[in-house]
């Protein structure tokens, strides 16, 4: 029996998108305050994080909440500061 070399699996990165600007994430999760963090949006507790679904629907991202981001297609964010109303 021969023996297979193994060739190391190249390290994968995930893609997301806040706004339309796109990031690579070497993780396949992230949580919403490492997605503002990734943005440059500081400190991220001064903003409301929006995910898009399908549908054009959103869902709230909390800072401590993590996302998949191995789900098909890239993740879109959007962002709100906390000190502007909605709406």
């Amino acid at each position: 029996m021969v023996n297979e070399v193994q060739k190391a699996k190249p390290s994968q990165t995930y893609k997301f998108k806040v706004r339309n600007q796109t990031f690579e994430w070497p993780s396949r999760t992230i949580t919403g305050r490492e997605v503002l963090t990734a943005a440059g949006l500081l400190p991220p507790e001064n903003y409301k994080l929006d995910l898009k679904t399908h549908g054009n629907n959103y869902r709230e991202i909390k800072l401590d909440q993590v996302v998949d981001l191995e789900e098909p297609g890239i993740e879109k964010f959007t962002y709100i500061s906390r000190d502007q109303t909605e709406g």
